[in-house]
């Protein structure tokens, strides 16, 4: 019966008759049963944006779920988890950053609940999307994973998208691993978004920027009509450009900024600033000379052959200095 009121295209009826329903649940004293029809009621009023009355009738879920000092009664840890993914849901629908991010820790504060896979794979995906807006991609990363293998379990089309985020979490956190070579990810290679991206993966991998700068501006490409994806497209040029240059530069003593700027694509003032990053990170050691506009590299001096020739040289003026003492002497 719920079920086809759901489906009415009266909302107003549909609210009325949750509402009914509650109160008579509710005199009844069937708890059980007035939790889950309340949750399906906030599912309506969150597909109706209906924000205000929403946030009343969570605030007295959550109350449910709570013992006198607040604290989360044990037995409804997984009440309050599915609660808290309401109003996770309705934060990113309002685009509130703060009580999103404090209720996602309040879901990982809690251990003693067994949710629905679907649930706690949309939980860390909210983790995900707030780590990558901090910038910490690796654990936004752990996070996008463990999304994948519940949405995965649940059999959720939401997998193939988180799928991608993974991927570009562990791009961007520079991750030596493959996402998409474990045997969860194999099974959607051929999904019209993964293709993308796994060409993307290639490019990244090989370095090779033409492929990589042809991806990403192609307006036909799968990856940029995902929104959140298109957030971090400058964060993923500029890991990928940075790799690249330390892959091109590796031979050299000194180069031209002008040949990487043709290289990459990119202008001067964004290869100097790339430069400038590695430099100060030690993934370059070197310097820049501003007057010829070129990188100078200072390189390691592992080889052989040089230590052999220093211990020599060492050795002998050891013997030297031995034999003038002895002469003057």
């Amino acid at each position: 019966m719920l079920e086809r009121v759901s489906s009415n295209a009266d909302d107003q009826f549909s609210r009325e008759f949750y509402q009914r329903t509650l109160d008579v649940l509710k005199e009844t004293q069937s708890e059980r049963l007035w939790l889950r029809t309340s949750l399906r009621l906030a599912k309506i009023l969150l597909q109706q944006a209906q924000f205000d009355e929403l946030s009343v009738l969570l605030a007295t879920l959550k109350r449910s779920c709570e013992d006198e000092r607040g604290i989360i009664i044990m037995e409804r840890g997984t009440q309050a988890l599915e609660v808290n993914a309401v109003y996770l849901e309705m934060y990113e629908a309002q685009g509130v950053d703060k009580p999103f991010k404090d209720t996602y820790m309040q879901c990982e504060a809690v251990k003693s609940a067994v949710p629905h896979p679907r649930i706690m794979g949309y939980i860390h995906e909210c983790g995900g999307k707030i780590y990558m807006s901090e910038r910490c991609w690796a654990k936004a990363q752990s996070c996008f994973f463990d999304a994948f293998k519940n949405y995965d379990e649940a059999g959720s089309n939401r997998r193939v998208e988180v799928l991608q985020y993974l991927v570009l979490a562990s791009m961007l956190s520079e991750s030596e691993v493959n996402p998409l070579s474990s045997p969860e990810a194999k099974s959607y290679e051929n999904e019209p978004p993964i293709r993308a991206i796994i060409d993307l993966v290639h490019a990244y991998e090989n370095r090779d920027v033409q492929a990589f700068e042809r991806i990403l501006s192609s307006d036909q490409s799968a990856i940029l009509e995902d929104d959140f994806i298109k957030r971090y497209i400058a964060d993923l040029r500029r890991t990928f450009r940075m790799q690249a240059i330390e892959g091109i530069v590796m031979p050299y003593t000194r180069i031209r900024i002008g040949t990487l700027v043709r290289i990459l694509a990119a202008t001067t003032a964004e290869v100097e600033e790339l430069l400038v990053a590695l430099i100060l990170d030690r993934r370059l050691k070197g310097s820049i000379d501003q007057e010829n506009s070129t990188l100078l590299l200072l390189q390691d001096t592992t080889d052989k052959t040089q230590y052999e020739a220093l211990n020599t040289w060492a050795t002998n003026i050891e013997s030297f200095m031995h034999t003038s003492y002895a002469i003057l002497s």
